[in-house]
């Protein structure tokens, strides 16, 4: 820039015919000037498009932020999220979270690229962001064991495990995602129980998720109990027809149930022992050539709860029940599909009890400015009470709504799960 300043200077005390030598130099000049201007803006966009998701989504599947990698859903993008689910749509769904959340992993925390600090593996992955789904998730596309290394302590024989997992095209037909709770007292027995299937003595239940591109996916689950099994054609899990599904579990003794969206795809009374101690989680993954297919899964959304939610009693006799298990959308008042199983609970209570009315109060964590987590709590009340009435039947003049804010946290505001507790929906007898 200095010497095209330079040569203009110049050029305007000079001879036409040397005007024109210099008009040919400061045009030179200004052409290198502008190459290394345009070589910046270059090189700036290429790594934004490393570290934001693409510009068009596929409508189900993940854009990893990854350059290079094949599109989960080709001839389905768009330019714009997947559409929402609509409640109804999860009538079936009888899920309910745990009571307390202890795990609320969603990576916030851990930088784009980079493996998160509290895991630990001996393979790599990447937390990645994807264009047409929020927040960040963590990218497996290496074959190899991932766990958290905060989940310590024995978990109680009632718990609910939740996560969201997604798989690029390339992963179709020739990849599996695992998922094991376990018990393992060592770094290499979580290592060891992360890649074998669970079929030993020391307590455990194992899914593995296998995509297929036709027909529908395959399970493959196991236990100390029950040995090996298996379970095929599972439309939730179609890769590339349909790239992201809601895995849920739900342990209640003896019982696991687990849930693939809304669908209740395994119900096992004797899956466990009634007694058996888990204290370990692990994801594995597994494909063949996984950068030559551009294969990988994502994992997001990660929530583990522990205790069995009483809803009649603690509202009926004690007079007030807390829930984490209604849930919405970032800064929304709209009310997510997975939370129907905890609705219906509570408005069968309501039913069974038609004299009993209550106010429904909504609660938030800290982030964000007092007032507008304030009007927020008050709307995602109101929006509770509204489906309670529409959807379940339940007469509004029998629910009144307010809402606190964050003005009445249960937990801290300084972990991801205290933040998860904190955002709540109570009701109170009136």
């Amino acid at each position: 820039m200095k010497k095209f300043i330079l040569f203009t200077t110049l050029s305007l005390g000079v001879l036409p015919s040397q005007a024109q030598i210099f008009d040919r130099i400061r045009n030179k000049v200004q052409q290198k000037v502008n190459e290394k201007i345009d070589e910046t803006i270059d090189q700036t966009t290429r790594k934004k498009k490393k570290d934001a998701p693409a510009e068009t989504p596929p409508a189900d599947g993940p854009v990893a932020s990854k350059p290079g990698e094949t599109p989960a859903a080709p001839g389905t993008a768009s330019s714009g999220p997947v559409a929402p689910v609509s409640i109804t749509s999860y009538s079936r769904f009888d899920f309910i979270p745990g009571d307390k959340i202890i795990i609320q992993e969603d990576f916030a925390q851990d930088a784009v690229g980079d493996f998160p600090d509290q895991w630990n593996t001996r393979s790599g992955a990447e937390v990645v962001t994807v264009s047409n789904r929020p927040g960040k998730w963590l990218r497996l596309s290496q074959d190899g064991v991932f766990y958290p290394e905060y989940l310590k302590e024995d978990l109680p024989e009632n718990f609910t495990l939740t996560a969201d997992i997604m798989a690029t095209n390339g992963i179709s037909n020739i990849g599996k995602l695992t998922l094991t709770l376990f018990q393992a007292k060592t770094t290499d027995e979580k290592f060891e129980w992360g890649d074998d299937d669970a079929t030993s003595s020391t307590p455990n239940f194992k899914l593995h998720l296998i995509p297929k591109s036709s027909g529908g996916g395959d399970m493959d689950y196991s236990s100390n109990v029950i040995g090996s099994q298996h379970r095929g054609g599972l439309p939730q899990f179609n890769v590339p027809v349909k790239n992201h599904v809601r895995l849920s579990l739900w342990r209640q003794k003896q019982r696991v149930r687990v849930y693939l969206d809304s669908t209740k795809v395994l119900d096992l009374p004797r899956a466990l022992d009634a007694g058996a101690l888990l204290n370990s989680l692990a994801f594995s993954a597994y494909a063949p050539d996984f950068d030559k297919k551009d294969g990988a899964f994502f994992v997001g959304n990660i929530q583990l709860a522990v205790g069995a939610p009483d809803t009649r009693n603690k509202l009926i006799t004690e007079g007030k029940f807390s829930t984490r298990g209604i849930t919405f959308g970032v800064n929304s008042a709209e009310i997510r599909p997975e939370s129907f199983g905890t609705l219906q609970d509570i408005a069968n209570v309501l039913k069974e009890n038609a004299s009993v009315r209550v106010k429904v109060v909504g609660h938030t964590d800290s982030d964000g400015a007092d007032a507008a987590n304030l009007d927020l709590s008050k709307r995602r009340a109101e929006s509770v009470r509204e489906t309670l009435a529409t959807v379940f039947g339940i007469p509004k003049e029998r629910i009144e709504a307010d809402g606190k804010g964050e003005s009445e946290p249960t937990d801290s505001n300084d972990t991801p799960a205290g933040k998860a507790n904190n955002r709540r929906v109570e009701f109170i007898r009136l």
